[in-house]
């Protein structure tokens, strides 16, 4: 859904040629994510004692709040590595600053020694007892609520309305005068509304009370509140989202990645090519030159550096390899 939408948005995008606006960081903030990343590369790749090296080094370093999913990644290659007193240390961060963990990433987390399982059982319900006071528990129904609301969105009837509309407009056949393209474009116009009034609520409660971290109101609503922001294209230059969501960034709320997403998809609202990223294939599929200039943006945002993948190299015999490639490094 999120690809076919960018699309389509690509397809109807505005001539006006102005500036997406995007908010660079502090070099403290960009070296805390080139170590972050680094430690998520390595992780996902099992080199957990390097993984380990380079959670350690970046939350030893930075005075700023880091997101308590980086905590419990971090905690399980302690344990791994057997330094099973930092691991307490970073599940306890990682929980009351919003973790949650369910069933399969209890199992995750198993201990050797018995005296930090016995520290880590004791200590568990304490940490949830104070994530779960630090919740708003109201906002996070209401924001829930909202996505049951709006569930209709997610229907065949307007996914499809949104894939017939971009699919047509890539064809200089397409008559956007024709019944079938007026009644499939009135659904999309109907979501983009419901969109602008999901984000109005939101950014009201955002006023009140900052922004809907997972430990101000769960991961569940927290995801929600970042699509809603996503989904905010009336917002065409992020004029009127960028202070909360760069501050967001800085914060350790959103990604980079989740950032730079944002602006890109505005920019294309504005006919521009996207800041960060190439529409539809991506920069590893680009020249060198394209790719630096690229990574000289990202880095202002504390994006990691794309590399290009040499055509020589031996493709990969996973059938959702280019599924895989395409999401990213890490999002949270």
């Amino acid at each position: 859904m999120k690809t076919s939408l960018f699309l389509f948005m690509f397809a109807f995008s505005l001539t006006v040629l102005a500036q997406t606006k995007y908010t660079s960081v502090s070099e403290d903030f960009i070296t805390f994510q080139d170590n972050i990343s680094a430690a998520e590369r390595m992780f996902k790749n099992d080199s957990l004692l390097q993984a380990y090296a380079k959670f350690d080094i970046a939350f030893e370093n930075y005075k700023g709040a880091v997101n308590p999913s980086h905590y419990f990644r971090a905690g399980l290659c302690a344990i791994k590595i057997k330094e099973e007193f930092k691991a307490l240390h970073f599940f306890e961060k990682a929980i009351t600053n919003g973790f949650e963990l369910d069933s399969a990433k209890k199992e995750m987390v198993s201990f050797y020694n018995q005296n930090t399982k016995r520290e880590y059982v004791d200590n568990f319900p304490k940490w949830e007892e104070q994530r779960i006071a630090a919740r708003n528990a109201a906002w996070e129904t209401e924001i829930l609520a909202s996505v049951e609301a709006n569930k209709k969105y997610n229907t065949t009837k307007y996914t499809a309305a949104t894939e017939y509309c971009s699919t047509c407009m890539k064809t200089k056949t397409c008559s956007k005068t024709s019944p079938d393209f007026t009644s499939k474009y009135k659904l999309v116009k109907e979501k983009m509304k419901a969109d602008s009034l999901n984000v109005a609520a939101l950014l009201s409660k955002i006023q009140q009370f900052g922004f809907p971290t997972m430990k101000l109101v769960g991961k569940k609503a927290n995801d929600a509140a970042r699509t809603i922001l996503l989904n905010y294209d009336a917002d065409k230059k992020n004029e009127r989202l960028d202070g909360i969501l760069s501050k967001a960034l800085v914060d350790g709320n959103i990604s980079p990645e989740f950032y730079g997403t944002l602006v890109d998809r505005r920019n294309v609202m504005n006919g521009l090519l996207p800041e960060f990223y190439e529409p539809i294939t991506g920069y590893e599929k680009t020249i060198g030159k394209e790719i630096g200039t690229a990574n000289k943006k990202r880095r202002t945002i504390g994006l990691y550096a794309i590399k290009l993948v040499s055509t020589a190299a031996p493709k990969s015999k996973d059938p959702n390899a280019a599924k895989k490639a395409s999401v990213g490094l890490y999002d949270y």
